[in-house]
């Protein structure tokens, strides 16, 4: 990457003899200057969240909406910094990216998760390995109450563990802890401080147990049957496929 930003600014790159080889190399050069990009915004981000924490240090609580309020307003700031930065890395072309941005600016996360799809808060966020995001999530650390006639922002950690499956548009409120291999289904939503057991599917609005994952995965396993009208047999059905098998 240096040699190619470097040959950019050298005259004889651009002579006539040399000229094919631009061509040749030159999603190269825009990879260069794109990279740089995107390293810039993560070295300054980190170092401005670095400043930010020494000067007044995160913690989670209630507290009141005001510019006076000091977890209030470095809150702000923080949130302010961490999406710029996500918003740059979001657009890379590798899904990876994001995860790595998530990790150096604070979410704990692996590269193997899928964070794309969905919207995810800038901290107070643990999530485990293996897990998926269904398109249209939303896990939130963080949200506006209102107590008293006057609004508060709540800041509360998210705890999900290792293999968990939030379905689409699915709502993870602050301080909801889901255990290992659960499921939290297609709209569903949970309540703050909500504790999802681990091996569970859990569905509704608020989320409540379903099923265990296991007993889905067996009933998933179950061969169906039909009874044909003209010889009152019955014969194996797949109803994923929809066709009958032949006997």
């Amino acid at each position: 990457m240096p040699s190619v930003m470097i040959l950019t600014f050298f005259p004889i790159a651009m002579d006539s003899s040399f000229l094919h080889w631009r061509f040749f190399i030159i999603f190269v050069d825009v990879l260069a200057w794109w990279g740089a990009y995107l390293l810039i915004s993560l070295l300054l981000g980190k170092l401005f969240l670095i400043m930010l924490k020494l000067l007044h240090k995160p913690r989670e609580g209630l507290f009141k909406i005001d510019k006076n309020n000091k977890d209030y307003y470095y809150f702000c700031l923080r949130v302010v910094v961490k999406k710029f930065v996500f918003w740059i890395w979001n657009n890379f072309c590798f899904p990876w990216a994001t995860n790595l941005a998530f990790k150096l600016l604070g979410v704990c996360t692996d590269f193997k998760s899928t964070l794309f799809d969905g919207w995810l808060d800038t901290e107070f966020i643990e999530l485990g390995d293996n897990m998926m995001v269904g398109q249209g999530a939303v896990i939130m650390s963080s949200m506006i109450v209102r107590i008293d006639n006057n609004d508060h922002l709540l800041i509360k950690k998210v705890i999900i563990g290792d293999h968990v499956v939030l379905g689409g548009h699915s709502i993870v409120a602050p301080g909801t802890i889901i255990g290992k291999s659960t499921t939290l289904g297609i709209w569903a939503v949970t309540h703050v401080g909500q504790i999802l057991e681990p091996n569970y599917i859990y569905i509704g609005q608020p989320a409540r147990k379903y099923q265990q994952t296991q007993k889905a995965i067996e009933e998933s396993k179950k061969v169906f049957f039909r009874r044909m009208v003209d010889t009152n047999k019955r014969v194996p059905f797949d109803i994923y496929k929809g066709d009958i098998e032949s006997t």
